[in-house]
């Protein structure tokens, strides 16, 4: 399954390559941000002027610098400040409070904190003990707050560009944290390459969109999906429209607004879109593709034909950076996430590192051609940085089960750590969820393993969402999942749930629903609800 070897990486900084769409495009309109509209020119000089207000406070080259934002100018400003004077920019989920958002401010040991005005009593109330941190600066602060104002500081800067830092494709440029789907969130570590190749081939393959088209997004810009949507556009000469969350009643209506050719997807947006009531204009809309992942392949094509949109499912990690799945020549299909990028080598490995069958799920392998192409590692407490789980082979054991088809296109069966043990079967919770998402009467679901009563092996909790209330029982669910699933895959425990726990990126938690276990789920074997 190799894919050919690609020319080799380039070296060239993102940052030159931003400078060169903001001379190419210099006055044409880059940004609609909740807070701004700014031209290819205004980014520049915004970025400029927050890079030297990070030079007064101390910040050096490989100096950590946070954002603790929503989707704002001051979180695309300080990103953009980071690579000119080379800080490592760690942008935090904004959604975080208390013990989760000092774990992370923890690992990310940054010197200087940026955050929106309504978040800064939690962040200053998270960071009161962290010993790295020494300035934190308020987006939006008014003078009596009693924080440093971040307005005031950038207006009276300099817009003049800093010196550049040295060329140094391996030095550490961006540190993300994990959505935490299945456990505790960790940092992961990009190099400056890693940064550049993900920026400029996110355009290239994923966005595709030609200068002066406009892309929409509602994900958050602590998270890749959007960094790369957002960076892909600009380096294609194109205007990005972001808002600052997920709106099913006017997301449709906001893409007619702006004029948007694509959007990019995570978790259910696409279901939650698909479960709002048909109208007659669902077609009239100007998108022409949307990018993402998880969309349930029963979907897909009514997705499709009622919104008259091209979907493409691609794999990828935070992890792997550049290193991703996309259609490919072939175009994309219905349950596939396409077929590896020509920057890696790929192997599917079953049990015993030999390599999975055709249709067999095994764990995907990832090998880059040439280095700092993927993370440099993972944050870990105490002790720095911690190497990723890559063999003396050079192979990225990334984790996440996938099944190889005849034609070399991927399917995504779920990951390693998601995976249900039961009467010696091993069971992917997406294997389950294709068929029950099948079923008219629900919206959503998730599938989750719950120790058993002999404490060995699992039992099944399936988790739905109804799109009507007592539109389906637990008990006609099952008797249903009888007949359309293997007898060792039907759930013993169904639990209605108003709606999933998510994580900022509209990812399901599954920590969270594992966290509650068997409460208020209805029990096959005792055909009640179960209350242990």
């Amino acid at each position: 399954m190799a894919a050919m070897q690609a020319a080799p990486a380039t070296h060239k900084p993102l940052r030159e390559w931003i400078l060169s769409a903001v001379t190419r495009y210099h006055d044409r309109e880059c940004l609609v941000l909740p807070d701004a509209t700014l031209t290819y020119g205004e980014v520049d000089r915004l970025a400029n002027a927050i890079a030297n207000v990070l030079l007064q406070r101390g910040v050096r080259e490989g100096s950590v610098v946070m954002t603790f934002c929503h989707n704002s100018a001051a979180l695309v400003g300080t990103w953009f400040a980071c690579m000119k004077i080379g800080a490592v920019f760690a942008p935090l989920n904004a959604w975080l409070s208390g013990d989760p958002l000092t774990h992370v401010m923890f690992q990310a040991r940054g010197e200087v904190l940026v955050c929106d005005g309504p978040l800064a009593g939690v962040a200053h109330a998270s960071s009161r003990d962290l010993p790295a941190l020494r300035t934190m600066l308020v987006a939006g602060a008014m003078q009596q707050s009693g924080f440093a104002s971040f307005d005031d500081a950038v207006a009276a800067a300099s817009t003049d560009a800093p010196p550049p830092p040295d060329a140094d494709p391996a030095a550490p440029a961006r540190l993300m944290f994990t959505s935490g789907t299945t456990g505790e969130s960790k940092g992961v570590l990009w190099s400056r390459n890693a940064e550049a190749l993900h920026a400029v081939c996110y355009g290239d393959e994923l966005v595709q969109t030609a200068p002066g088209e406009t892309v929409y997004t509602c994900l958050p810009l602590f998270h890749v999906t959007a960094q790369g949507t957002l960076l892909g556009t600009l380096l294609r000469g194109g205007r990005t429209v972001v808002d600052r969350r997920f709106d099913p009643l006017r997301f449709w209506a906001r893409t007619r607004a702006v004029d948007a050719v694509f959007f990019p997807y995570v978790g259910t947006i696409i279901s939650t879109l698909l479960s709002r009531p048909a109208r007659r204009r669902d077609s009239d809309n100007p998108v022409r593709r949307a990018m993402g992942s998880a969309t349930p392949a029963g979907l897909w094509e009514a997705f499709e034909r009622r919104f008259d949109v091209v979907l493409e499912d691609v794999w990828g990690q935070t992890e792997t950076a550049s290193c991703w799945t996309h259609a490919g020549a072939a175009g994309p299909v219905p349950g596939s996430v396409g077929v590896p990028c020509d920057r890696f080598d790929a192997r599917v490995v079953g049990a015993g590192g030999i390599e999975a069958l055709l249709g067999e799920p095994g764990e995907l392998w990832i090998r880059p051609y040439e280095p700092h192409v993927i993370f440099e590692g993972y944050t870990h407490t105490g002790t720095g940085t911690a190497l990723p789980d890559v063999g003396a082979d050079g192979w990225y054991r990334t984790g996440d089960l996938l099944a190889r088809g005849i034609d070399g296109a991927l399917s995504f069966h779920g990951r390693l750590r998601e995976t249900i043990r039961r009467r010696g079967e091993t069971i992917a919770p997406v294997e389950i969820e294709a068929v029950v998402a099948r079923h008219p009467a629900i919206r959503e679901c998730a599938a989750i393993g719950v120790p058993a009563d002999d404490g060995v092996e699992d039992e099944i909790l399936l988790c739905v969402v109804l799109n009507q209330p007592h539109a389906v029982t637990p008990d006609s669910l099952h008797a249903r999942l009888m007949g359309d699933l293997p007898r060792f895959m039907v759930p013993r425990f169904i639990r209605i749930e108003a709606d999933l726990p998510r994580t900022a990126t509209t990812r399901i938690s599954r920590g969270a629903l594992r966290a509650s276990g068997r409460a208020g789920a209805w029990d096959a074997r005792a055909g009640r609800g179960h209350h242990g």
